[in-house]
């Protein structure tokens, strides 16, 4: 069964619209996916309605990659069997897009300051959904001339020891597994391997109901994989993984793999689905 559990669409920061995606993994074959944008669930009807219209037996699992912060580095948060329709998860994602587009402001006068010239309504233009990303700052410094890459973007102004940047504001880890919690959902640490020392950061969410880590990721090299099972063991989360997609229909962007580049642990849905069933709301 080919499986990718952590794929981009334009609701945030991916290159390609939500049929897109659903195109492309149909050609590619894959059998189950989850659409884990950054903030927000606005492109799961439109892919759901370009499943139905291709008759894409792939299976869509709703999903989420939320964004927290813990000591001014960023920690990300997947969300899989999210309830999508739930009134309140949706209040509290708005009131995080609303931070984000407060952050990104930030950061466009923190580059300003910097000699930088870059406007904010270069950025807005750069997002075609609701979310405003560290990727539309790279991509309007890119766009502008002022960096050579997207890598350069980060490595010079965004990254996390960047000038420009700004701390995720207000959420931790433990306020997002929270709120997935109360989705309905199983929460995943997002590519534990992109933190400094992942294995404190597991550590302490796995008191506030951690329940699972993404093994499988272009981000986690071998040592990496080899410990995430080994914690995996010890604390009983499950393991998932990805491509992490954001890129064309066409091939990644980003250098990324494409959809279902990768292996997943077997059984890792059904945990996940077993897992999301202890916070499913009965009501």
């Amino acid at each position: 069964m080919r499986v990718d559990l952590h794929l981009h669409t334009m609701a945030s920061d991916g290159h390609c619209r939500p049929a897109e995606l659903i195109a492309l993994v149909h050609k590619r074959q894959l059998n189950v996916i989850a659409i884990t944008d950054h903030d927000t669930t606005a492109g799961l009807a439109e892919a759901q309605a370009a499943r139905i219209d291709l008759r894409a037996a792939c299976q869509l699992i709703p999903g989420i990659e939320l964004s927290a912060a813990l000591a001014g580095a960023s920690v990300h948060v997947l969300g899989y069997f999210i309830n999508p329709d739930d009134a309140a998860f949706q209040a509290a994602l708005a009131a995080l897009r609303e931070q984000r587009v407060q952050r990104g402001r930030l950061m466009v006068q923190k580059l300003n300051d910097l000699g930088v010239p870059l406007d904010w309504a270069t950025v807005q233009a750069r997002a075609q959904g609701d979310v405003i990303g560290r990727a539309h700052l790279a991509g309007a410094l890119y766009q502008g001339g002022y960096v050579d890459s997207l890598f350069e973007a980060f490595e010079r102004y965004l990254g996390d020891d960047g000038p420009a940047y700004v701390p995720t504001p207000d959420l931790l880890p433990e306020d997002a597994i929270a709120m997935i919690h109360r989705a309905g959902g199983a929460a995943v640490l997002a590519h534990p391997a992109e933190l400094s020392d992942y294995r404190t950061v597991i550590e302490r969410l796995v008191p506030a109901g951690l329940d699972g880590l993404e093994l499988v990721h272009p981000a986690n090299h071998g040592q990496v994989r080899l410990d995430l099972r080994g914690l995996a063991r010890q604390h009983d989360l499950v393991l998932t993984g990805g491509s992490d997609f954001h890129g064309p229909p066409e091939g990644s962007s980003d250098g990324r793999a494409l959809p279902g580049a990768f292996t997943l642990p077997p059984g890792c849905v059904t945990a996940l689905r077993a897992r999301a069933a202890r916070y499913a709301n009965p009501g």
